[in-house]
């Protein structure tokens, strides 16, 4: 990465600045406590198949075929095997997961340190999550008034992988690619894409949050002036 070049971040949220897997794992064991009973395998084959409901149904969100409060109520639907529970018995069902995750939200290790030392520089968050719970994330951590753009699916049209909503979000602050580091933890998602548009891009993942941090913190600052 030539640091000397870049003058915006492009910054992914859940599991790159915000613990989503905390927060999940959290919010899987306060929903499934009234549910356990019904089924056989332990909590975490049962997280395991958590997993692959709520990756499906995101990818219907990402795909814009359902809202995001439809694709919650239809995982749930999904992993109980209740095909046909109404919306207001899916929401009801579906609070106690809601509640946990909000109770348990924060940041990575490092990313505030992250944050504190690139204020120099223009950042914007391109998530696929929903902008109304995205920007609830950043306002409870704190953070929100680091970025001067949140660009999700319902702002661009698009979730990542999809260039548009790169694309987007360079428009905003008319970036040219060249100039911008994109920093996620979905190699699929986050890096391929911004790579294939010219961006620097850098992977973080579990345990590794505060390392890349603080080596990406001091490549910029040296690289300030």
């Amino acid at each position: 990465m030539n640091a000397s070049g870049i003058k915006a971040l492009l910054l992914d949220l859940d599991d790159t600045l915000f613990d989503d897997s905390h927060a999940t794992h959290q919010a899987f064991s306060a929903f499934i406590g009234p549910h356990a009973a019904r089924f056989a395998e332990s909590e975490t084959e049962l997280f395991r198949r958590w997993r692959a409901c709520v990756d499906r149904h995101w990818r219907r969100f990402e795909a814009c075929e359902l809202t995001i409060e439809q694709q919650r109520h239809e995982r749930l639907r999904d992993f109980l095997g209740l095909p046909h529970i109404a919306e207001d018995e899916a929401a009801r069902l579906f609070q106690p997961y809601m509640d946990a995750y909000r109770r348990h939200r924060r940041l990575t290790p490092g990313a505030a340190g992250f944050l504190d030392a690139t204020r120099r520089l223009i950042r914007i968050v391109v998530s696929n999550g929903g902008a109304e719970q995205q920007r609830a994330k950043l306002a409870h951590l704190g953070i929100a008034h680091h970025f001067r753009h949140v660009v999700t699916v319902e702002d661009a049209g698009a979730a990542k992988p999809d260039p548009r909503i790169f694309r987007h979000a360079l428009a905003l602050e008319s970036l040219a690619p060249e100039h911008c580091l994109m920093v996620g933890d979905d190699p699929e998602r986050d890096i391929e894409p911004a790579r294939q548009l010219g961006m620097a891009a850098c992977l973080v993942s579990h345990g590794s949050h505060a390392a890349v941090f603080q080596q990406l913190s001091e490549q910029l600052h040296t690289h300030e002036h």
